[in-house]
């Protein structure tokens, strides 16, 4: 959880080929007088994991270099973010996608300087156009240096700690979620930042202080040849990129060692310029993909920022559908479920919206002033305000759904809000959140699924982990436990029950999701056979949830070969296969 101050507000637009527009943050210079520095910033993203933690510090150094006078251009490449999705090859396309942003930034902003500034792989992506976007400027913070020894250690990522039969569902060409191609793998390693053209423009390299990089090493190489070339090792990077994004830190010295340096390059001289505004239908796109169309729109109420997705002939008889965010990752979702999940929906006929609470990506920070709240009580209102916002549009019912703390907001504003006629809980860990515990804390007395233990009882490997003192066995013997005694509880439950219905007897949770089925709404859960989600389901409605089974109005499907985010491709191709089929089935035009 993080609390800082309150950045200016972007504008946000899509960008680019109308066939293929990518979703932009536009932040324009902040002038403190009548003098302007004249000077863009275009920022390029990482990849992948590090896309997603570094989201939100992404952000607010885009907020910072427009307080410092910055013209700052953000945006996804396209098969990344909300951005469209293209068959043709993704290195190229990332190049070309940052040759458009600078190109807007030069057109619409009238700056007459640019600079381009990227993080890990942006940083490397950055680089290579930097003559061909005619940059003033480089900032490199801790760049990828060579693209095919990345390119190595994310397939090595790819593999650590993931269970083996997870592994078996993943194809070659897939890394954590993402499609990894040889022709991408290919066109990474032919770049290499000790191999190209030292820049011509001056340039900032920070290091990464996690482990000791190459970054110091091209700074020598290239001050050989160029005199403006600086070199920083401010810390900052290691606690931006964390595991989960809800435990980033934004650095802000780093940014601010950023800030500075970017100021003494690009003074205030120049007469300062009105700041472009953005159409009405810049908010708006429509394009094929895979010969299927795709319209959405970015829409912003009650200070938060979310994209609608529209199917080709909106009907508002149809429940609207809302996607609540993944810990603290921004709305499009681990590995892009979100994006994914929504452009099939509205094949079905379903408008749905994947918006930021409070705390999250572009929106307003939450009541207390925090970002990356992810247990924060307020996303029960902040979802309410979407489902108010679709009101206006002439939604009346609405279809909440998401994954881990996602699902738990969804179940959580059932329980007060009388609009919601279903529900997709996927992989849900909490159905009451102590506010006094932190998700640290509840991770570390954590276990994974009793079928994963069983399981890994035949395994020798385990035996020896364990007499050597790397399992927790005390921990998850308690646990283990404690979850044998609620499993005999439910089922007492479900036995009572035949002869004598006593519903008091019912845990919290299977009563208020049998009364909401029985007032004609739809549950429909998706879990991985090895999350410990499955064993709190089991402890709050029985043995494969039989305490929720007499209604047909709810329905459950556990994945094998998945886990908590359903990394494997295949595993989200199941879990958005099962959800529209299911909706279509329950709301669809057919639906009885």
């Amino acid at each position: 959880m993080t609390t800082m101050f309150h950045p200016p507000a972007a504008q946000a637009f899509w960008l680019g080929d109308a066939a293929a527009p990518m979703l932009a943050h536009y932040h324009p210079a902040q002038h403190n007088s009548k003098l302007s520095r004249r000077c863009g910033v275009v920022l390029c993203a990482p990849f992948g994991h590090e896309y997603m933690v570094s989201y939100l510090s992404l952000r607010m150094l885009a907020a910072r270099l427009s307080a410092a006078g910055f013209d700052v251009l953000s945006f996804d490449y396209q098969n990344t973010g909300d951005a469209a999705d293209i068959s043709s090859a993704q290195i190229a396309a990332w190049q070309d996608n940052i040759r458009t942003a600078a190109a807007w930034l030069r057109e619409q902003a009238q700056v007459q300087h640019l600079c381009l500034a990227g993080l890990r792989f942006g940083a490397l992506l950055a680089a290579s156009v930097s003559a061909d976007c005619r940059a003033d400027g480089l900032l490199l913070c801790a760049p990828v240096i060579s693209g095919r020894a990345y390119a190595r250690e994310l397939q090595v990522l790819r593999n650590m700690g993931l269970p083996e039969e997870v592994l078996a569902t993943m194809s070659a060409e897939e890394l954590t979620g993402y499609t990894f191609p040889q022709e991408t793998r290919s066109a990474m390693a032919a770049l290499d930042l000790k191999k190209m053209a030292v820049p011509a423009c001056p340039v900032l390299l920070l290091s990464r202080d996690d482990i000791e990089g190459q970054e110091a090493a091209l700074a020598a190489q290239w001050q050989q040849q160029h005199d403006a070339v600086s070199f920083s090792a401010v810390p900052g990077y290691q606690a931006m990129m964390q595991v989960d994004a809800h435990s980033s830190v934004v650095p802000h010295a780093m940014w601010q060692h950023c800030t500075d340096w970017l100021s003494s390059q690009f003074p205030e001289i120049h007469a300062a310029t009105t700041a472009p505004k953005l159409t009405a239908s810049a908010n708006e796109a429509q394009w094929l993909q895979s010969a299927i169309a795709v319209h959405e729109q970015i829409v912003h109420f009650d200070g938060m920022e979310g994209v609608l997705s529209l199917p080709q002939e909106p009907d508002t008889r149809k429940p609207a559908v809302i996607l609540c965010n993944i810990g603290a990752n921004h709305r499009t979702g681990n590995h892009r479920l979100y994006v994914k999940l929504a452009r099939a929906l509205i094949q079905q006929g379903f408008t749905v919206l994947r918006f930021d609470k409070s705390g999250i990506g572009y929106s307003r920070a939450t009541a207390a002033g925090n970002h990356n709240d992810v247990h924060a009580a307020d996303g029960v209102a902040d979802i309410r305000a979407a489902m108010d916002f679709l009101e206006q549009q002439g939604y009346q019912e609405f279809v909440l759904g998401g994954l881990c703390s996602g699902a738990y907001f969804a179940y959580s504003t059932s329980l007060a809000d009388k609009r919601i006629c279903g529900l997709m809980l996927m992989n849900q860990l909490v159905y009451v959140w102590n506010p006094e515990e932190t998700i640290e804390q509840r991770r570390q007395t954590s276990i994974k699924s009793s079928s994963f233990y069983v399981k890994a009882l035949r395994d020798p490997a385990t035996w020896k982990r364990l007499f050597s003192g790397d399992i927790h066995f005390g921990l998850i013997f308690s646990k283990l436990t404690g979850r044998i005694l609620k499993r005999l509880a439910a089922i007492a439950h479900k036995l009572t029950e035949n002869w004598l219905p006593v519903p008091f007897l019912l845990s919290p949770e299977a009563r208020h999701l049998r009364a909401f089925c029985a007032l004609g709404k739809h549950v429909l859960m998706v879990m991985d056979a090895g999350d410990a989600s499955v064993d709190l389901m089991t402890e709050k409605f029985g043995r494969h949830a039989a305490l929720l089974r007499r209604s047909s109005r709810f329905d459950m499907r556990i994945l094998r070969g998945a886990d908590h985010t359903f990394t494997p491709l295949d595993a989200q191709q199941k879990v958005i296969s099962y959800l529209t089929k299911q909706l279509q089935q329950r709301f669809g035009d057919s639906a009885a």
